[in-house]
């Protein structure tokens, strides 16, 4: 996944002085259908421009699955626990592929509160498939994951490790989480998972893949060309993965700016425009990937935190620009605005926003005049907006990051 696969959330305090920036004027009016809701009566009673869409019928099975990552994992079993009825597959998230090829367990999933978890979970017939990440945060990274993935006698020790993980844990399979690659990587990828597939089907496990959205060119790109698409190159094979993989989730969130038409539509518009995850960007991502991947195999990602930015107005010679401060979760941005005595606005993606200035940072300090700052995030109400979407394209299923204890509440009562 993206960076922000491992979101860090900024505890919020109430600013020194600060100035509330005008929400109507900043946030164009909508028509798409949804509703708000909150569990905390404490809580803002968030605005929503949007008209709720008929509930759809889903087909069966629609599989409901949760990352929990290890840094907020007993906050995050714990919720999980109570709400086993809602979830169909557990990823304890991650276990963390090294640069020599080895599997670190970042998990330490052999202790609390995973042992407790998975048997609880197992009571239920509820899957597990632990994650493995890799990701590459530089060119030397990079190309480590392509010399294991490239080279056949290491490639194929790889597999037998994680086979070996795989049974020694009895879990019922694996989500593979390699992001990042370099395009070359492609057709060694491929073999990996079609390796790896046919060495766990051989066990009746189960192959899981992750991958990262792919935005169709004509909206990721400013202007599109023969020369333009023919630059374009993938490091997923998505006709191979959706062959060999048993399910594919795809990350939808972490749109950010990867959506030129909708970015350049929005700043026209005067709206600001940061999204985790904008609605019609998902359903471009969802439609572009039905093409290669059957829809039953297909899970759709759906995130429960956002971002905080400062907002850097336009000047003569540069567009608006929005510098990211730190990620946000649900808990954190909801206690900010009640702190701050703002009502959150359903914006035009279909997720939560609000703006505010202050002359001081989060310690008090004086950050040398006034700054605005937008922050944005993912409710329930932007993922049963998801959860539809799935079901009207008759795909698998979703897939929630991150229960962490800090998403929405009422997140568990619109994934099922």
């Amino acid at each position: 996944m993206k960076v922000s696969r491992k979101t860090w959330c900024i505890h919020s305090v109430v600013v020194a002085f600060f100035v509330i920036a005008p929400i109507s004027t900043v946030f164009a009016v909508t028509t798409k259908p949804t509703s708000s809701t909150t569990t905390k009566k404490s809580s803002p009673q968030h605005v929503s421009a949007k008209k709720q869409q008929p509930q759809l019928q889903s087909r069966v099975p629609f599989d409901v699955a949760i990352w929990i990552p290890y840094w907020r994992k007993e906050e995050g079993a714990s919720s999980t626990l109570q709400h086993l009825d809602k979830v169909t597959q557990i990823s304890p998230f991650a276990y963390e592929l090294q640069l020599d090829g080895s599997i670190k367990d970042a998990l330490k999933a052999t202790e609390e509160p995973w042992t407790t978890l998975i048997t609880e979970a197992r009571k239920k017939n509820v899957k597990i498939y632990p994650s493995i990440l890799s990701y590459p945060k530089n060119q030397t990274e990079k190309q480590a994951q392509l010399d294991l993935l490239s080279n056949k006698k290491r490639r194929q020790a790889h597999v037998k490790e994680i086979v070996v993980l795989v049974k020694v844990n009895k879990f019922d399979g694996i989500d593979i989480d390699y992001e990042a690659k370099l395009a070359e990587a492609k057709p060694h990828f491929s073999a990996f998972l079609t390796e790896l597939s046919a060495a766990l089907k051989k066990e009746k496990k189960q192959l899981i893949c992750t991958v990262e959205p792919r935005t169709p060119p004509d909206a990721r790109y400013a202007t599109t060309s023969k020369e333009v698409l023919s630059k374009v190159e993938y490091a997923n094979d998505y006709k191979v993965i959706g062959k060999v993989c048993d399910q594919v989730r795809i990350m939808t969130y972490d749109q950010i700016g990867d959506d030129l038409q909708l970015v350049y539509q929005n700043r026209n518009a005067g709206n600001l425009y940061r999204p985790v995850a904008d609605i019609e960007w998902v359903e471009k991502v969802a439609t572009l990937a039905l093409r290669d991947i059957p829809s039953r195999k297909i899970i759709l990602g759906v995130a429960t935190y956002g971002y905080k930015y400062e907002i850097v107005p336009a000047s003569a010679t540069t567009s608006i620009r929005y510098p990211r401060i730190g990620s946000m979760n649900f808990f954190y941005a909801d206690e900010l605005a009640r702190n701050l005595g703002i009502t959150p606005t359903r914006n035009i993606a279909g997720e939560l926003s609000y703006v505010y200035s202050t002359s001081t940072d989060i310690y008090g300090g004086y950050v040398g005049g006034m700054k605005q700052y937008l922050i944005w995030y993912s409710d329930s109400v932007a993922i049963a907006q998801k959860v539809r979407l799935a079901k009207l394209y008759k795909l698998g299923g979703v897939s929630v990051f991150k229960i962490d204890g800090g998403h929405d509440p009422n997140v568990w009562n619109v994934i099922k």
